[in-house]
């Protein structure tokens, strides 16, 4: 499980090189959903859904002001290791708060939405939430 969430926390990072391209849209919600519907965006996301597939569902959407990227599991986690997991994934991620309030600083720059946020969920493969946490524009 530490070599998913390592393996997790490397992805991440490298998503944040997707948020430079411009959205377009009256609200702020079509805004955000333009800037991950674009092909440059897309085919990004695309390489790190395939780089996790094998461990992984990865999606992303816009809800409001939020881009929402979503990690399920596809192996079961039992009940014995879970507190371990989620505690890892919430260490790992924790300590990437910088790059997921840039991620919102980014929308902010190039979509164009005002208050943006990027919310980080992970679920096992049954849907029970291990991390989920919202991270908000710093400028």
């Amino acid at each position: 499980m530490k070599k998913i969430a390592l393996t997790l926390a490397a992805a991440l990072i490298a998503v944040t090189s997707i948020f430079c391209f411009a959205g377009c849209g009256d609200s702020p919600e079509q805004k955000i959903t333009n800037y991950i519907e674009s092909d440059s965006f897309k085919s990004q996301f695309d390489s790190m859904k395939s780089a996790y597939s094998s461990v992984m569902d990865v999606d992303i959407k816009a809800e409001g002001e939020k881009a929402v990227m979503t990690f399920t599991c596809k192996t079961d986690i039992p009940d014995d290791t879970f507190d371990t997991v989620k505690s890892t994934f919430e260490q790992s991620i924790d300590s990437m708060s910088a790059t997921f309030e840039s991620f919102a600083d980014e929308i902010k720059d190039n979509a164009g939405v005002d208050n943006p946020s990027v919310v980080i969920e992970i679920n096992t493969k049954d849907g029970k939430s291990l991390f989920s946490k919202t991270y908000n524009a710093t400028k």
